[in-house]
């Protein structure tokens, strides 16, 4: 059993954001992202499939021309694949992202390798 912190403490200010990986294991990832008012995480593209959890605050979250506003306590779901993916708060907030690694990723090589 691990106990995992993300108590509301903020310390980011004037369109700042801050992230730190509070869990990390070959399944899953979980991220703590403390963002200011106005503070805006460009586009990435990831391959997991990724649960964002807002904790405090209200966060409008962008992927692949689809916008979705989510008040805290609230949560989203924006699945893997090469997404781009963005956030922006519209006051402070503190998100939790929750990385789903994707084992198909890992295993699809040995898959093609032993069906030859």
């Amino acid at each position: 059993m691990k106990i995992i912190d993300f108590a509301k403490t903020y310390s980011c200010a004037d369109g700042r954001y801050a992230a730190s990986v509070l869990f990390n294991q070959e399944a899953v990832k979980i991220r703590r992202i403390e963002l200011a008012a106005g503070a805006r995480i460009p586009p990435c593209r990831m391959k997991e499939d990724v649960v964002f959890v807002v904790i405090d605050g209200r966060v409008t979250f962008r992927t692949e021309g689809e916008e979705s506003v989510v008040n805290a306590p609230g949560a989203v779901f924006i699945p893997g694949g090469a997404t781009t993916r963005s956030m922006e708060a519209d006051e402070p907030s503190l998100v939790l992202a929750v990385l789903c690694k994707r084992e198909a990723d890992a295993s699809e090589g040995e898959r093609s390798g032993s069906d030859s």
